[in-house]
């Protein structure tokens, strides 16, 4: 059965009822740092998420061929991830300039720890 990171990690995707403090450990990303409307079609973030899932997938399927990445083992594509910040893009209450936004998209990579 593949790894599901989601399920193995609940503390980490689920989130609770009331704030918590978790103990994140060390993970590895694909990651694309980006600016612009995520919205504008056929913009910057569009083809950022789709380069990451590209990516993700390819590393995912290289069980299907004659080599693999050491380590590899079967597992569940994350989920995309997201940071999301600039300077005033958002007043409290609604965002305010969605074209000035800076981000960073991410999805998690498989990595044994030794």
């Amino acid at each position: 059965m593949a790894f599901d990171f989601k399920k193995e990690y609940r503390d980490l995707y689920v989130p609770k009822a009331t704030p918590t403090l978790i103990e994140v450990p060390a993970m590895s990303f694909f990651a694309v740092a980006g600016a612009g409307n995520p919205n504008s079609e056929n913009g910057s973030y569009a083809e950022a998420v789709g380069l990451l899932y590209g990516l993700s997938f390819a590393v995912k399927m290289a069980k299907r061929g004659a080599w693999q990445p050491q380590g590899y083992f079967d597992y569940v594509v994350p989920p995309l991830e997201g940071l999301w910040f600039g300077e005033g893009t958002f007043d409290g209450q609604r965002m305010v300039d969605k074209d000035a936004f800076e981000w960073v998209s991410l999805i998690r990579q498989p990595v044994r720890r030794a």
